[in-house]
């Protein structure tokens, strides 16, 4: 640029998954001696979370051991809805994809409403083998707070 010319300057902040407070200073880096760098501005303030189903499951971790690790067990759980928007659980399987547990398609999903819970009671099944073993289960949901790969559910078999 020359002497006394302007330009307009166009500054943004993309706020689309950062949800919190926030401050970003705005610095004009010049090749003018001693002024290299020059804080223009301040940018300070909240974004608010998109509204969306966030849910929370209790208990995340079952241990099974003595008579349950072989014949295995029912199993209640709550499912929390801690969103702003109905929570939709399309479907509940293992990691592995060998056991569905609950099938969205077959059965209607399951709806929580915001600030709602639900439970929900699975068969685990048992395990004879004589160590320990850890298998994943996966509740697939619209929650925005676990991706699309879903929510962990640990069962561990103990060691004999």
């Amino acid at each position: 640029m020359n002497p006394n010319e302007k330009t307009d300057l166009r500054v943004t902040y993309t706020t689309a998954g950062r949800p919190g407070p926030f401050e970003k200073t705005v610095t004009l880096t010049t090749n003018i001696a001693g002024q290299e760098k020059i804080d223009i501005f301040v940018m300070k303030g909240e974004v608010l979370e998109a509204p969306g189903a966030k849910i929370a499951v209790v208990p995340r971790r079952v241990i099974l051991a003595g008579a349950e690790r072989d014949a295995g067990k029912k199993q209640s759980f709550t499912v929390t809805n801690e969103g702003s928007l109905p929570l939709v659980i399309t479907a509940i399987r293992s990691k592995d994809g060998k056991t569905t547990y609950y099938d969205g398609v077959k059965e209607g999903n399951i709806t929580v409403e915001p600030a709602q819970a639900r439970s929900i009671e699975l068969e685990l099944p048992g395990n004879s083998g004589e160590k320990e073993v850890r298998e994943f289960i996966l509740i697939l949901s619209n929650a925005r707070n676990v991706g699309e790969s879903g929510i962990f559910i640990l069962v561990q078999y103990s060691a004999r």
